[in-house]
């Protein structure tokens, strides 16, 4: 190996020796120090094979070709003529270099203007190598050429590309321990800047950042009709209100369903619980009993939204099943896969924003004002009943507001809806469909009827059934009766509740707060707001769904058919669902007694 000196190092790279001392401490070349006279009493040496090719070809007095400048761009080409221009310029001036530079920056724009350095280092590689030598290749033809060794770069990539979002310099430093002769961290940061984004976003970010900036295809709605699809979500609200007992401010959650074709919200609900398939279905429910039965219903992939009695295809009892209506699930983690997802961007910043309490996403989003305690939060905050108010108005409004939106041809959601409802599907028994919109579970019948939530629910016609497993359909907003089908979804009856709270009827929340507070259902029960009488008069099991033309008049063709077995469910459901005040079987009532009496009706 040949060592130079930092002013022979600097010669054969027409730079200056400062240029070179920089060069090493950003560790570009190989050197080492010996005795001799320098600082210290060390002097520095530079190793020839550590200087570019065109470097150590002039300390080796091999003969170059003149590089060809058209292969440069012309850019590049105009920069290199203009230090040419300067560097003859200078050679006629005849003075000194500093006056040089002073009377040329005197005479031209601030743009142009030079330093004594510049000078100096043009001037030396011109009088070397003419206009060629002057081209800053930086960029070039050499682009790519980053000097780094491939076992090199495949060790600081791999230390680079993971979820720990290690800095350059760090994965750069312990790549010099395990190759000491790789080039400076600048030539990893400049290869690092070629990696494209989107693996970037994959190994540093994680796979759900990577799939929301995916390309998605932009879908044409013009051929889909109103009700064909509805999305749904859900969304936790960025705005504090008050609890129910008014001691705290909470973020309740919003669950929408929203029609694909036309973007009108056609039902939501806000409440303070966490999402589940009951919020769900009593949404869908709201939806159904204004607007008809959809064709399909979209939904992202959350346990609520997979619940195997309510939406699985799997399940012959299924909520969907029994109505007939198609299941299309999101692409996991992936955002733009849900339209939905749009209304509730739109819904944060042109409602939730209005509100004193709004809070932001989360707690880096969070206004200043709202860094404060709970107690004071609460003082701003509205009740849910003021806020549901307030979220019916801005619904209402946001219905009928003209979109600029893809197919929507600047009408609003609602004109677009009804523009393009073709067939409605209804359910016009909203009583059945409230059950139908339930909860089952099977349960097996004994001689007291049906155990359920820590009651019992007896009808006689469950006497004939005692042992067989049941499958058991209840409202949880009305757990007095339950509606009673055998394992081939038959109806059997509508059980009624032994015990029943005075005044009002046990919803299935009821039951959940007796069991963890460990109170009698009488006293938890008595602090609840009444909820409206139900009346449940028969079961649908299925929906077929019918589709025709509109009818001239432009109206939507109301269609509604049940099946032969619901009819008959319809009917048993009906006929043994015993008024208030129709005798029931007490506690001591024996067994054989109402048997007896039962058997006295039949003969």
């Amino acid at each position: 190996m040949t060592w130079l000196t930092v002013q022979a190092a600097a010669e054969l790279r027409n730079v200056t020796e400062s240029a070179m001392w920089k060069a090493v401490k950003q560790n570009r070349l190989e050197y080492r120090y010996v005795k001799g006279v320098g600082r210290g009493g060390k002097q520095l040496l530079i190793a020839l094979e550590s200087l570019p090719q065109e470097a150590q070809d002039r300390y080796n007095q091999v003969e170059q070709e003149p590089a060809p400048v058209l292969q440069y761009t012309g850019k590049q080409r105009e920069a290199a003529d203009f230090k040419a221009l300067i560097s003859s310029w200078y050679d006629r001036f005849g003075g000194s270099i500093e006056e040089f530079v002073r009377q040329f920056n005197e005479e031209n724009p601030p743009e142009d203007a030079i330093t004594v350095k510049q000078l100096y280092r043009w001037h030396q590689k011109y009088k070397s190598g003419g206009v060629a030598a002057l081209i800053d290749k930086r960029g070039g033809h050499n682009r790519g050429d980053t000097g780094i060794p491939p076992d090199a770069w495949e060790y600081f990539y791999a230390m680079y590309m993971t979820q720990q979002k290690r800095s350059v310099k760090l994965c750069w430093d312990k790549t010099r321990i395990q190759y000491p002769d790789i080039p400076s961290v600048s030539s990893f940061e400049r290869q690092v800047r070629k990696i494209p984004k989107l693996a970037i976003l994959y190994y540093r970010e994680g796979p759900k950042v990577f799939n929301d900036n995916l390309p998605y295809m932009d879908r044409d709605k013009t051929d889909i009709q109103s009700n064909d699809i509805w999305y749904s979500d859900h969304h936790r609200v960025d705005v504090f209100i008050k609890s129910a007992d008014g001691l705290h401010a909470v973020r309740p959650w919003l669950t929408v369903f929203f029609d694909a074709r036309s973007n009108k919200v056609i039902s939501y609900f806000v409440r303070f619980d966490d999402p589940d398939a009951t919020v769900v279905k009593k949404c869908f429910r709201l939806g159904v009993e204004q607007y008809g039965l959809p064709n399909e219903v979209s939904f992202d992939n959350g346990k609520d939204y997979r619940a195997k009695k309510s939406f699985s295809r799997d399940y012959p009892l299924s909520l969907v099943n029994q109505l007939g209506i198609g299941v299309i699930y999101a692409t996991p983690y992936h955002g733009a896969a849900k339209t939905v997802e749009r209304f509730f961007g739109t819904f944060t910043n042109r409602f939730s924003r209005l509100f004193p309490t709004y809070t932001g996403k989360d707690a880096k989003n969070r206004p200043e004002c709202m860094r404060t305690s709970d107690k004071n939060i609460v003082k701003l905050a509205p009740t849910l009943a003021e806020y549901v108010e307030a979220l019916d108005t801005y619904i209402e409004e946001y219905n009928h507001t003209p979109s600029k939106g893809k197919d929507m041809e600047g009408k609003c959601p609602e004109q677009v809806y009804f523009e393009n409802l073709k067939t409605k599907r209804v359910i016009s028994n909203h009583e059945a469909l409230r059950l139908l919109c339930g909860n089952s579970e099977e349960r097996v019948i004994h001689k007291n009827g049906v155990s359920f939530k820590n009651n019992s629910y007896f009808h006689e016609t469950l006497l004939a059934h005692v042992g067989e497993r049941v499958i058991v359909t209840y409202d949880p907003d009305n757990l007095d009766q339950l509606a009673v089908f055998d394992m081939e979804n038959r109806a059997i009856c509508m059980a009624q509740a032994k015990i029943r709270t005075p005044f009002r009827h046990t919803t299935e929340a009821d039951y959940n707060q007796a069991a963890k507070s460990k109170k009698a259902a009488w006293a938890v029960m008595e602090k609840y707001r009444p909820v409206r009488e139900l009346s449940v008069h028969e079961l649908i099991a299925r929906q077929q769904l019918m589709e025709k033309r509109f009818e001239e008049t432009g109206e939507a063709q109301t269609v509604e058919h049940i099946t032969p077995q619901a009819a008959r469910n319809a009917e048993i459901i009906e006929s043994t669902n015993q008024p208030a005040g129709s005798r029931r079987i007490r506690k001591e009532d024996s067994i054989s007694e109402t048997l007896m009496e039962l058997y006295e009706r039949k003969a």
